[in-house]
């Protein structure tokens, strides 16, 4: 059995217990269950009754490990959905069309109404109450990513989700006009070279235009990472050249990658094959998904992964994260020149979590290579990023 069959299968024998799974089978949803996603527009859909439209789970496999709920609804245009709360961080994007949505606290007589198009980003605040609304002459598509498995888990209650009486005022007191508008707070971590780009927002107007900042992931990619729901939840917009790919790393489960522009494919592999997995004779533990745009992948956690576009043009991605924040404090760790250490972005050999090109199984790039000579498009990387650095001993 390879590393990708028994993930696969220890996963879902795990998640199968859960509450949230439990759950899914008394709601009575369409379910689509995989390790990616080709297009989420595309997929099936079925009525659910609780929101008043059509919707379908998605439960990848590495978000049955992270235990995170994703699923895709639909609204019929000119229509709204039935009001919904959910005492959990909730993240929304719109994959197609127009609308409002009504956002309001227990008791209050006032709704904050905010509006949107493809390709916003918002998160709805802990337990308020709220309403999607089609504006549009054709269907709207969004897709949510949230904490609810979790919580359902902690409290082994679905019931508390969509009934809990608590009004979270500390977080969206119900008459901030600036919770849903676009913020510029925005700020590096992390070492320059080696750093994040963060922003403070609860609402992105436009994912697939959104002003990039540089940032070392891959050669040439510009992204900002950005924070909502009280810093609780958020992703990260990447985008980078045709030609090029971003360092292989990892971390833990969770991660949602969302393709917005070109196609490509993500190489993943269990970190206990290594850093050069074909060349330790293990290179049939290497799993390759391809992706496009609409598609999604989340892989398995403190899996080694790297993000390769083959498309002709920038490959941009959205990348969806986060959880309760009841989780552990970890201390911040100070790195070169007093700057924050930022384990994402820092090498695997001096403590973090990254290959660098020079510290790669050549493999990945010959057969990266070789993908893009099929398909006529130039690789657009110099040889010095593959060469050790003077100062790195042998």
């Amino acid at each position: 059995m390879s590393a990708k069959e028994a993930y696969i299968t220890g996963i879902k024998r795990a998640f199968g217990e859960t509450p949230y799974a439990k759950w899914l089978k008394d709601e009575g949803v369409a379910v689509y269950e995989g390790f990616s996603v080709e297009d989420v527009r595309d997929l099936e859909m079925a009525p659910w009754p609780r929101v008043g439209g059509n919707a379908v789970f998605i439960t990848l496999y590495a978000h049955m490990e992270a235990n995170i709920g994703l699923y895709l609804v639909e609204i019929p245009p000119s229509a709204s959905l039935e009001p919904e709360r959910w005492a959990c961080q909730k993240i929304l994007i719109i994959e197609q069309g127009m609308g409002s949505t009504e956002a309001w606290q227990e008791g209050d007589s006032r709704k904050h109404v905010f509006e949107w198009g493809k390709g916003s980003v918002f998160a709805i605040p802990t337990n308020a109450r709220h309403r999607m609304h089609n504006l549009g002459r054709e269907p709207v598509k969004f897709m949510v990513m949230n904490s609810a498995p979790q919580i359902m888990r902690g409290f082994n209650s679905a019931d508390f989700i969509f009934n809990c009486p608590f009004t979270f005022r500390e977080q969206y007191s119900g008459d901030d006009d600036k919770y849903f508008v676009e913020s510029n707070t925005k700020y590096r971590r992390g070492r320059l070279g080696f750093h994040s780009n963060a922003w403070e927002t609860n609402f992105i107007s436009d994912a697939w235009g959104a002003q990039l900042q540089e940032s070392m992931k891959a050669y040439g990619n510009m992204s900002n990472s950005f924070r909502m729901a009280n810093k609780t939840y958020g992703g990260t917009i990447h985008e980078w050249p045709a030609g090029r790919y971003h360092q292989a790393h990892y971390h833990h489960p969770g991660a949602l990658l969302h393709t917005l522009r070109s196609e490509g494919f993500v190489m993943l592999w269990p970190y206990e094959a290594g850093m050069r997995p074909f060349e330790s004779g293990l290179g049939d533990e290497v799993v390759i998904e391809p992706f496009k745009a609409g598609g999604l992948y989340s892989p398995p956690g403190n899996w080694f992964h790297a993000h390769f576009n083959t498309g002709e043009g920038p490959c941009r991605q959205i990348a969806f994260f986060g959880g309760t924040g009841f989780g552990n404090v970890a201390p911040r760790r100070e790195g070169r020149d007093g700057e924050e250490f930022n384990e994402t972005h820092e090498s695997v050999s001096d403590g973090g979590r990254a290959i660098r090109y020079w510290q790669e199984d050549p493999e990945v790039r010959r057969l990266y290579k070789s993908m893009l000579d099929d398909k006529g498009i130039p690789f657009d990387m110099p040889d010095s990023l593959f060469e050790r650095p003077a100062e790195v001993p042998a």
